[in-house]
């Protein structure tokens, strides 16, 4: 087995030991365990966020992203060109309508409704920020990679 082989297979592992460590029903961890992870196959995985509430995911590839939801049994594959970051920092100017949230991301597709993308970072306190920084960062670098 080639290096590439190997880190591949480790960045798949590690995704699903990340799914594993998730308070969900057995029957969306197998989901994982098999129906995701035989789509994975062969693919190399750049990075990863789990959504610890929903289960939810989404799979950084070379030139795609993945989402996946147990709950509602869908895998949708994203080419990076449709993807989009916004960033809101309303530590300076509160929104009336959300007052609490300081800060904010968001990766969207541009596709059809019943198909978007939508995945959010956020956070109501000042010491959360870094951390959503950081992950918006990795998306950041992601985006624009040649």
């Amino acid at each position: 087995m080639s290096p590439q082989e190997s880190a591949s297979m480790a960045a798949v592992q590690a995704f699903l030991d990340d799914v594993v460590n998730l308070e969900m029903c057995n029957t969306f961890h197998d989901w994982y365990q098999l129906d995701v992870a035989a789509m994975l196959d062969g693919c190399k995985i750049e990075g990863h966020e789990v959504d610890e509430t929903s289960g939810e995911s989404l799979i950084f590839l070379n030139s795609s992203l993945v989402f996946c939801s147990p709950l509602l049994g869908i895998i949708r594959h994203y080419p990076r060109s449709l993807i989009h970051c916004f960033i809101e920092d309303r530590r300076k100017q509160i929104d009336p309508k959300d007052p609490e949230l300081l800060f904010k991301g968001e990766l969207f597709s541009v596709t059809p409704e019943q198909e978007q993308l939508c995945w959010t970072r956020d956070c109501i306190e000042a010491h959360q920020i870094p951390e959503v920084q950081s992950a918006i960062a990795n998306w950041m670098r992601w985006l624009n990679k040649a």
